[in-house]
């Protein structure tokens, strides 16, 4: 009898988990995969000659590419010193870093960002006396993207270096290499696969950055309008094609960098390797 129910509470069990499973596996795919079917081609294929739509791709990829560009310079030495040192504040740094900004609303970093940037901002009045000024601009649009992607970039990073076993670097220091080489061809090369996913998993966040971007951008030039935020303004005006047209694009982008982090880096080759 005890077995009779024991048999019962694991079917259930089994049972709960397949029935629950099939129900959001199928209201993803139904959310996504919908809105390919809520257009027609010929007004795809229209509303991608249009010179708006094509300006905002040009405008997404240049800024998203920048913004990744200048979060891989500062993520990777940002994550190894999380990663390799301890120090007082260590904690706190984290908080600042990757903590806090995941947790923040979008246009929060953005909002400071423009107080401090603005005219009257301390970063504004220095930088006026150059004649430099940033919000509102393409280089406000690179600025929200990049604020918007570094704590996933440190974040996967670190965790890549934390997963290189720490013997085999005490191996080679003893053995003469120095701090550089031990990082060159080491850890870097053991947590490759930890830095591409962050560098992928930041170009995906920054193409659909939208809450700093109008904030810090505003989104209503030609050199700040984003995809995005062409997508916004398309639906607010009833503009549906175009707004679908520009999101079919960014979630077939999307699924792109995503498959390449499932299939080109495999975790598994990872862990061989470290």
């Amino acid at each position: 009898m005890k077995n009779f129910y024991l048999k019962t509470a694991n079917r259930a069990f089994e049972g709960t988990n397949y029935f629950l499973s099939f129900i959001l596996i199928f209201f993803m795919f139904f959310i996504i995969g919908s809105l390919f079917f809520t257009t027609t081609p010929s007004a795809f294929f229209q509303q991608m000659s249009s010179r708006v739509v094509l300006i905002s791709i040009a405008v997404t990829f240049g800024s998203s590419f920048i913004a990744s560009l200048i979060v891989f310079v500062f993520s990777i030495p940002t994550a190894y010193v999380l990663s390799r040192k301890n120090f007082p504040g260590k904690r706190f740094l984290e908080t600042m870093v990757v903590d806090l900004p995941l947790s923040f609303p979008p246009g929060v970093d953005a909002l400071i960002l423009l107080i401090l940037l603005s005219k009257t901002g301390i970063l504004g009045k220095f930088l006026g006396r150059y004649g430099i000024s940033i919000p509102y601009t393409f280089a406000a649009v690179v600025l929200a993207k990049l604020f918007a992607s570094i704590p996933f970039m440190v974040s996967f990073v670190r965790e890549a270096f934390d997963r290189v076993d720490k013997n085999i670097e005490n191996v080679a220091y003893t053995l003469g290499a120095s701090p550089f080489q031990i990082f060159y061809k080491l850890t870097f090369p053991l947590s490759l696969w930890g830095v591409l996913k962050g560098l992928i998993t930041a170009l995906s966040k920054s193409l659909g950055e939208i809450g700093a971007t109008l904030i810090l951008a505003g989104g209503l030039t030609s050199s700040t309008g984003t995809m995005s935020v062409l997508i916004y303004f398309a639906t607010q005006k009833g503009e549906m094609d175009k707004a679908i047209a520009l999101a079919i694009i960014l979630e077939f982008l999307t699924f792109i960098l995503l498959t390449i982090i499932k299939f080109f880096f495999k975790e598994t080759d990872y862990k061989t390797h470290a």
